[in-house]
């Protein structure tokens, strides 16, 4: 290998290794687990509270709750909190039979608050564990009896399968990031799961035992307090646990709900790598912690389509450089099996876990990547600071 070979493999470095991560996560997440959602013998569901933190949700939380209450054991309570709501989002929400709280403040806004405030009135007789479900997704019949039962169990927080509902109306826009989604908090999750490795708390289906859960740092503001959460809750030595059998759905949002959600996720997916990766490899490596030390490498990998365009870019100019010179044809091979791998993966992953219909309309792609690449180089250098409810209509 002469210097110019070895240049251009060092400079490509940070790509094999963050296109490593992805690969490996994927690769042992394409094949879903096959096997029958975790016993609750000898769950007691009034040891569980379901906490929903609610914005401006009149329009469509009575149907939630109704599904929710209908897939929950029944003695499992149901805790609502109507936060800084300027509709009926309370009022709908009592008239379903759950506990409401209503909250005022429009100086501290975000889930995190809304979080905080109804930890505050379940601590005169708290539960044992604590169950997080948005407003507006909806988990599978058994999936919060199988988180609950997790957390309690092994006393760590545990996250379930947090993943979009598609209907057949829904955008090309919407359907390429829900496939997104899907991969990162289904398939990335069960792979990094397989490892051994820390899961990531997505936001919704997440069960904290109440020990937990009373000290989490909740009122913050952060743009992704749920991932902020995970991370800290690793580093305290109680790592999440990922459950692929606990099933929570959500709804696909249009267009422009569809870009503040990902635009305030990425942001805060930044932040959280910019604070705490290296913190994580750090102690990883000096306590002997190999899934730390995943956990933190997985921070420093790119989503999906700003990291497969990144490769790409990097691909086409080593192609440049290896026909202008002839060097470089080892770091173009590496990095170019390994995008191929990652695309083939993400291909195979989706169509394994009956995803499939998450890929048609091809012909679309290039502008979803468009679109995405905005919103991640929005991200990078216009950071959302602020909480901002997801526009759903």
């Amino acid at each position: 290998m002469t210097i110019a070979d070895l240049v251009c493999l060092l400079l490509v470095v940070p790509l094999l290794i963050a296109t490593t991560v992805f690969v490996v996560e994927a690769g042992l997440g394409a094949m879903p687990r096959r096997t029958h959602p975790s016993s609750d013998a000898g769950f007691d569901p009034r040891s569980a509270v379901v906490l929903v933190p609610a914005h401006d949700e009149e329009r469509g939380i009575a149907a939630v709750l109704h599904a929710m209450r209908a897939g929950a054991p029944e003695g499992m309570a149901i805790l609502v909190v109507a936060d800084n709501c300027t509709d009926d989002t309370a009022a709908v929400a009592r008239a379903t039979g759950v506990r409401v709280i209503e909250r005022h403040d429009p100086v501290n806004r975000g889930k995190g608050f809304a979080l905080d405030h109804g930890r505050a009135a379940l601590a005169a007789d708290p539960p044992a564990c604590v169950i997080v479900v948005d407003a507006d997704t909806v988990p599978a019949p058994g999936a919060l009896a199988s988180v609950a039962t997790r957390a309690i169990a092994a006393g760590v927080p545990v996250q379930g399968s947090y993943t979009i509902a598609l209907a057949d109306t829904d955008a090309s826009t919407a359907r390429f990031s829900a496939a997104a989604f899907y991969v990162k908090n289904a398939v990335r999750q069960l792979g990094a799961a397989r490892l051994g490795a820390p899961a990531l708390l997505t936001g919704s289906g997440m069960a904290f035992p109440w020990d937990i859960f009373s000290a989490l740092p909740l009122a913050t503001g952060h743009v992704a307090e749920d991932l902020m959460l995970g991370v800290r809750a690793a580093l305290d030595g109680r790592p999440p646990l990922f459950d692929p059998s606990a099933v929570v759905l959500g709804s696909a949002s249009n267009d422009r709900g569809t870009a503040v959600q990902r635009r305030r996720w990425e942001s805060g997916f930044f932040q959280v790598a910019g604070d705490h990766a290296g913190t994580l490899i750090g102690r990883g490596i000096g306590r002997g912690r190999p899934g730390m030390i995943w956990l933190g490498m997985h921070l420093l990998t790119p989503p999906l389509v700003p990291l497969l365009a990144l490769d790409i870019v990097a691909i086409l100019l080593l192609a440049g450089v290896a026909l202008v010179t002839g060097s470089g044809i080892v770091a173009l091979s590496l990095l170019g099996t390994l995008t191929a791998a990652a695309m083939l993966l993400v291909v195979v992953a989706l169509i394994a876990h009956g995803q499939g219909a998450m890929l048609q309309g091809w012909r679309d792609v290039p502008r979803y990547v468009l679109w995405k690449l905005g919103l991640s180089l929005a991200a990078v250098f216009r950071r959302e600071r602020r909480w901002i409810r997801t526009d759903r209509e």
